[in-house]
């Protein structure tokens, strides 16, 4: 099952690239920010261009007897106002659930059961939000952005449901045709009608630095943080990789490695993510 998962969206990946230039070239510089890496841009989605992003992941457990968890996630983003967009996502993940529950996979603690059996688990999350952008780069003044999102969180131990509220910040350092930029993301995370084992509210810290080689590319680099359940340690991950744009498709690939430093984050992970303007101009 986690093969064909992982098939099945290669081929959307791979068929989303192949699909005919709907716009224009773009002419500003790529954004530093987005999917694959554990980081929001702070701009909304303009209106009247809404954009579809597909992602896949593989990650591997540092210990356990399931140690391979496969991922696949769409969301879509469409601007309804000058500066506020509404976001529509979906995601699913199969194998080791226990170190894939800060993505939003599992509804609460993964029956022993099931890990001393070992055997993959299925589980997912459903999600509906909302971006507002408070202000734009001018100067010193850095891009702001307040992200709130209701998950619906599925997974072997029934069904759980969290809200959570994001702060976004982006600042280019250094402008021109290959900005140099840093983006910070700062939140909490509640969960709705919590169990005894769940802890009610977790924080979050993501950061990344960016830097394009080219007009159309950029590396970057991120460092994730969240808060988790009593007795595991924070999730602590940190990614490199690049974004790169297709300008006669109004899109951007992404490809992301990433690296766990504690025993409750993966040992390491690889997200391959595309972003497409679908009616660009």
């Amino acid at each position: 099952m986690a093969r064909r998962l992982a098939s099945a969206l290669a081929v959307t990946l791979f068929f989303a690239l192949l699909l005919p230039g709907i716009a224009t070239a773009q002419d500003e510089p790529i954004t530093l920010a987005d999917d694959p890496f554990e980081v929001t841009d702070p701009n909304a989605t303009p209106v009247g261009e809404p954009v579809l992003g597909l992602a896949s992941s593989y990650e591997r457990a540092p210990s356990g007897r399931v140690r391979n968890t496969y991922g696949a996630e769409t969301e879509i983003g469409v601007g309804i106002a000058p500066g506020l967009d509404l976001r529509i996502g979906q995601s699913g993940a199969y194998g080791n659930l226990d170190i894939g529950r800060r993505l939003g996979t599992i509804a609460s603690d993964q029956a022993e059961s099931v890990m001393r059996a070992g055997r993959g688990e299925l589980g997912g999350v459903t999600q509906l939000g909302s971006l507002y952008q408070l202000s734009k780069e001018q100067g010193a003044v850095p891009a702001v952005g307040l992200l709130g999102r209701v998950r619906a969180l599925y997974g072997p131990d029934g069904t759980a449901y969290e809200t959570d509220a994001v702060a976004l910040f982006g600042k280019t350092l250094v402008g021109g045709e290959r900005p140099l930029g840093v983006s910070l993301n700062a939140g909490l995370i509640s969960r709705i009608n919590p169990g005894s084992s769940d802890r009610p509210r977790r924080y979050l810290v993501n950061v990344s630095v960016g830097q394009a080689i080219s007009r159309d590319t950029a590396v970057v680099a991120s460092y994730a943080r969240e808060q988790q359940e009593r007795g595991d340690q924070d999730f602590s991950l940190a990614q490199i990789g690049l974004r790169h744009r297709l300008r006669n498709q109004k899109a951007i690939v992404g490809v992301a490695v990433g690296f766990g430093l504690n025993r409750d984050t993966p040992q390491y992970q690889v997200a391959v993510a595309v972003q497409w303007e679908i009616n660009g101009r």
